[in-house]
């Protein structure tokens, strides 16, 4: 329901920021920084070691290393429980002897001209990990893709032509929704209303103020949604079925909840954290993204939807900044969420009850197709001539 289609953008903008500490020239091309990345294809973990070096008034630039020591932990306490692991040549490194089911802490150190470097920024991976069960649909290219829970469709936003196009995954039939992208625009939001309803985005090319419009998919039609005339509506969500916007403005502080069919608009807290937030399921709750009481971790809590003056209830909390909004399954059993704590665009896998975590490296677009399954859309390979959406089940 949020905007996990501009996920990775956030993540990768966040994190690229935040891991260029020096600002002073690197002298006689010396290395300034290292980082490492896990990426994660299937049961396999492949290490991708990068080092940089800071030109002004370039900034940090890729540059070559003579070796790199690579330390692992089991323990979340920085690099002081860090042990030797490896120490190699090469810029990718698969690893081995990895336990099953565990977390692991990654950090490197790079040589040049006999010159070593600090650690780099620690990172995060985890080894436990699922499989596709089949592909659902194979696309040219797109974006802003949204899965229903409760019916066989995919909806997504052609990158190539723009189209509005809409699939069931089960008979495999497409139909476009819209093509005449000269004067207007569609983004998916997501499905509402049991799944009858498409949400969009939408607005003229030459007007950048935010609309919104629902296609009834029985009816074949699109269908205008009213908002307050005096809201500029910033970050957003619809309730599940479609009644209720609850928005935070660009001209006013707070959250504010729209009725549609009864036209009120309320303010619903004047708390100003409201950045990142959806509702639950049956639509009694709305929970939110922030920050966690210390450290750069982060949690998510939830409110009762009639009542902001209750103290929220803590749902489930992230050791890392690098967290970009998911969404819950329809029964609220499990959470997706993107991040990038392995340095890498993964998406991670949280059953709430248990706390145990599934990673899947490479992915764009994701979205629950039913109570234990989920759609995960891939980036595409250099060998490959279409993006690849994939089906995941939950194990029992």
């Amino acid at each position: 329901m949020q905007k996990s289609s501009l996920l990775i953008v956030f993540i990768v903008s966040l994190l690229t920021s935040a891991c260029w500490k020096k600002n002073d020239p690197s002298p006689k091309g010396q290395i300034s920084s290292m980082s490492v990345s896990a990426k994660k294809v299937n049961d396999e973990v492949t290490l991708v070691l990068t080092a940089y070096t800071f030109k002004s008034p370039v900034g940090p630039e890729p540059t070559n290393f003579d070796e790199a020591e690579v330390w692992i932990s089991e323990e979340a306490s920085g690099h002081s429980n860090m042990k030797l692991a490896y120490t190699t040549k090469e810029k990718t490194l698969k690893l081995e002897n990895l336990k099953p089911d565990k977390t692991y802490y990654v950090a490197v150190k790079g040589t040049k001209n006999g010159v070593k470097t600090d650690f780099s920024k620690a990172i995060m991976f985890i080894t436990s990990s699922l499989k596709p069960t089949s592909t659902l649909v194979e696309t040219s290219r797109n974006y802003y893709m949204k899965s229903s829970g409760n019916s066989p469709y995919l909806a997504y936003v052609d990158d190539m032509t723009g189209e509005l196009v809409l699939k069931n995954w089960q008979d495999k039939s497409t139909r476009v929704l819209f093509k005449n992208i000269q004067s207007k625009w569609y983004q998916v939001k997501g499905f509402y209303a049991q799944g009858s309803r498409l949400f969009l985005e939408t607005g003229k090319n030459n007007n950048s103020e935010r609309a919104f419009e629902y296609y009834d998919i029985a009816a074949q039609k699109f269908v205008p949604i009213e908002i307050p005339a005096n809201a500029r509506v910033w970050n957003y969500s619809f309730s599940p079925d479609g009644s209720k916007l609850a928005y935070t403005d660009y001209s006013r502080q707070g959250l504010y909840i729209y009725d549609i069919n009864a036209k009120t608009d309320k303010l619903f807290s004047s708390d100003g954290f409201f950045y990142s937030f959806d509702w639950s399921a049956d639509g009694k709750h709305i929970f939110v993204l922030r920050n966690a009481t210390s450290g750069v971790a982060k949690q998510i809590v939830k409110y009762d939807a009639t009542d902001a003056s209750q103290t929220p209830t803590s749902v489930f909390q992230w050791p890392d900044e690098s967290i970009g909004w998911g969404t819950f399954s329809p029964k609220e059993d499990y959470v997706l969420f993107g991040s990038y704590v392995a340095n890498s665009a993964d998406l991670w896998i949280c059953e709430l009850k248990t706390k145990k975590f599934w990673q899947i490296s490479d992915i764009g677009n994701f979205g629950w197709v039913s109570d234990k399954e989920f759609f995960v859309n891939t980036n595409k390979a250099e060998n490959e001539a279409t993006y690849k959406t994939y089906k995941y089940t939950m194990p029992e």
